[in-house]
């Protein structure tokens, strides 16, 4: 009589935990993880701050009885220093990218530059377009700016002024921040957003909104009212072309032209 060998079916399907991290981090976690960079973004920005002032009150001899005050007005002065501000961003920027990347290698949903959109390119078309709704943008903000009375931010003037080194502010501004900013927003925080319930049209508004708002600090209501539109334009091509490299492009471009206007008013 033959023998009957009994087979068990081995179960290969991904567990539970195993399915929760092949999936985009979710809205929550998003938020959560962006709020940290944000909180790492200021804790950086301080101790880069308290070195200056330290730097500066140990070559001028200050006492130790005026060394607050001195450090205090220092610290206010580097704040507006155009230099200081540029090696700052790059410090930061270059502290913070590679801790995005491996937040975004943490879900194996695919690989880290895939989860952050550098998988793929914009088509033809799609980098036209584009390129006339940055024009078309660039129109919009110069009659905006007219008809409100908008004056270039004391701010960013002062920064300027206050520029040896115009090459460092220049990769901050122009290199850069298109491309660390469009890591946060239109690479992370969209990846994560988008496959939440908020859906496209919840994340490309949320992105823009904190885009605009992080930069509350340079520009008064008026100018962040303009600069909101531009934040819904990269949202919308990081959608349209499915990828990254779009957004930095066009975010590098603008910021290219306010740089050059810039330096054209200054001179």
């Amino acid at each position: 009589m033959p023998t009957v060998i009994e087979t068990k079916k081995i179960d290969n399907s991904p567990t539970e935990v195993e399915n929760e991290t092949v999936r985009p981090w979710s809205a929550k976690a998003t938020f959560g993880l962006t709020f940290l960079l944000f909180i790492l973004y200021f804790i950086i920005s301080i101790i880069s701050l308290m070195v200056g002032a330290g730097i500066e009150a140990a070559s001028s001899g200050v006492s130790a009885e005026g060394a607050q005050a001195f450090g205090e007005k220092v610290g206010h002065d580097l704040a507006l220093d155009g230099d200081f501000n540029a090696i700052n961003y790059l410090v930061t920027a270059l502290c913070l990218s590679p801790l995005i990347f491996y937040f975004a290698r943490r879900r194996k949903v695919t690989t880290a530059a895939a989860y952050l959109g550098f998988n793929k390119r914009p088509s033809k078309a799609n980098f036209i377009n584009f390129n006339l709704a940055i024009l078309g943008y660039f129109i919009f903000s110069y009659f905006a700016s007219d008809a409100l009375g908008i004056e270039t931010p004391q701010m960013m003037i002062d920064i300027y002024n206050t520029t040896d080194y115009l090459f460092l502010l220049f990769i901050a501004i122009v290199i850069a921040a298109p491309i660390f900013e469009e890591l946060l927003f239109r690479g992370f925080m969209f990846k994560g957003l988008k496959n939440s319930p908020l859906g496209v049209i919840g994340t490309i508004i949320i992105t823009s909104v904190l885009f605009t708002l992080i930069h509350g600090g340079q520009y008064d209501l008026n100018v962040l009212a303009i600069l909101f539109p531009l934040a819904v334009i990269l949202g919308l091509s990081r959608q349209r072309s499915g990828g990254i490299y779009l957004p930095i492009y066009l975010h590098f471009v603008n910021n290219l032209y306010a740089s050059i206007s810039m330096y054209l008013l200054m001179n």
